[in-house]
């Protein structure tokens, strides 16, 4: 489907690499019938959860109509898809997370390390998830995984010990033992940031790896997948625990549409308009996506395949080929997807009617805000509210943190960027002048 800034088309049949390939399965399957077939999914699952709403009230599907909850925005936006494309690169900047806040997760983890090698010495902790890849917003959690010898992950253990040491506080620790990854759920006391911690789980820091890879080949997959983590984190469809759709399959999704897409064949691409990319990703996974028989597969080129060929990968909605493991579906615990995917339908329906020009000169499409991103992803107040109370207390925060003595974190995302597909350091001395200028700031305020 060719689509440019000038010339919308949301007409023509999606074609993968702009040919028909014998991997290619059609998409243009009626959306109600994929959504119907899946509405009972979740009743049949062993997991007795109950979907919640969202905070942000029952119609969560619908776009937030008018929106004061920008606060990315920093300037007039023109009402098409350029003033779109602006406002995506706005909202991954003002995402973006400062030092302070690098810094304290940074602490966080060293206090969690501290913890578990009291317990056991040879025991290795290491980060994944989006704070390994850059790729987390505010209210991300922190992934911990931690490796060792046992038979059974020792999380009782674990948990008993974070408790007496005032790390996490009982009412929001949750130990999910009979998940099908066992993990420990809880929120810093100190910090208010919550934690994941698992056991002996690999593929975690392959995955986090090939998340680095992905984002080097595609410069603008960042800012997509941010702006969709905060789209689904606003209406509750973020957690896998609950049946949503997790980070890394989301991030996947993204990549799978971009491999897809003739320009990228074409190597066009890097420069291409974020609004673009947004709706035709909107598009394909809520209107033209075939769930009932399409499976995703990103390696060797990324193509389609029919996972109806495959019983162990024809039991859910959403199926993606785990690319270290062929024939491992790791979406099929996103047992919500068919909420997801009306979410996605309804937000391309909205852009769509927002970024073409109206028809008569009087006809407005959002009378009461210029901000066209902001009527579907919101950034609550207490997200706001949150990051300035980190900033204002991170003299008090740091002073009472253990600071490590290093980690590796990608600065895709940090304020001071070094050279391209590299790296940071972040060492001892880093956090010594961390400490240093937090003293210095804590006298001057007396």
């Amino acid at each position: 489907m060719a689509m440019t800034c000038s010339n919308i088309n949301y007409s023509n049949t999606m074609r993968f690499g702009g040919r028909q390939s014998q991997d290619f399965i059609r998409l243009n399957s009626s959306g109600d019938e994929s959504s119907n077939n899946y509405n009972c999914h979740k009743s049949h699952s062993k997991r007795k959860r109950t979907y919640k709403p969202t905070e942000y009230g029952s119609n969560f599907l619908a776009p937030f109509f008018p929106n004061p909850d920008a606060p990315w925005k920093t300037k007039v936006y023109t009402p098409d898809i350029i003033g779109l494309h602006n406002e995506i690169e706005d909202f991954a900047r003002w995402m973006q997370p400062t030092k302070e806040e690098t810094m304290l997760r940074g602490c966080i983890v060293e206090r969690v390390k501290r913890i578990v090698h009291q317990l056991w010495p040879t025991a290795r902790v290491e980060i994944f998830g989006s704070f390994k890849t850059g790729l987390y917003l505010p209210t991300s959690d922190i992934d911990i995984v931690i490796f060792g010898e046992w038979t059974v992950p020792p999380l009782r253990t674990l948990e008993r010990r974070l408790i007496d040491n005032n790390i996490a506080d009982p009412a929001t620790m949750k130990v999910l033992d009979k998940a099908s990854v066992p993990i420990i759920k809880l929120t810093d006391t100190l910090t208010k940031i919550k934690l994941d911690i698992s056991f002996n789980t690999n593929n975690c820091l392959k995955s986090a790896e090939k998340i680095s890879e992905l984002l080097k080949q595609y410069p603008c997959l960042d800012k997509l997948v941010l702006v969709l983590k905060q789209f689904l984190l606003q209406r509750g469809l973020n957690e896998v625990f609950v049946g949503g759709l997790g980070s890394y399959c989301l991030t996947l999704m993204v990549v799978a549409k971009l491999q897809s897409c003739p320009r990228h064949r074409r190597g066009r691409l890097e420069d291409e308009n974020l609004g673009v990319l947004l709706i035709e990703f909107f598009e394909f996974y809520g209107v033209r996506f075939n769930y009932n028989n399409t499976g995703i597969r990103i390696h060797d080129g990324g193509s389609f395949f029919n996972k109806n060929d495959n019983a162990e990968m024809k039991g859910s909605m959403l199926c993606i080929e785990d690319p270290f493991s062929p024939g491992n579906d790791i979406a099929r615990a996103s047992y919500c997807m068919y909420i997801v995917k009306e979410a996605f339908k309804i937000a391309y329906m909205w852009l769509k009617r927002a970024v073409i020009a109206p028809s008569k000169p009087n006809e407005q499409v959002f009378p009461l805000t210029d901000s066209i991103l902001g009527t579907l992803v919101k950034v609550d107040r207490g997200i706001v509210e949150y990051r300035n109370w980190i900033k204002n207390n991170w003299v008090y925060l740091a002073n009472r943190l253990p600071h490590p003595e290093s980690y590796t974190h990608t600065t895709q995302h940090l304020p001071t960027r070094p050279a391209k597909g590299k790296s940071r350091k972040v060492c001892n001395y880093d956090f010594v002048v961390f400490r240093v200028c937090a003293l210095v700031m804590w006298h001057k305020s007396r």
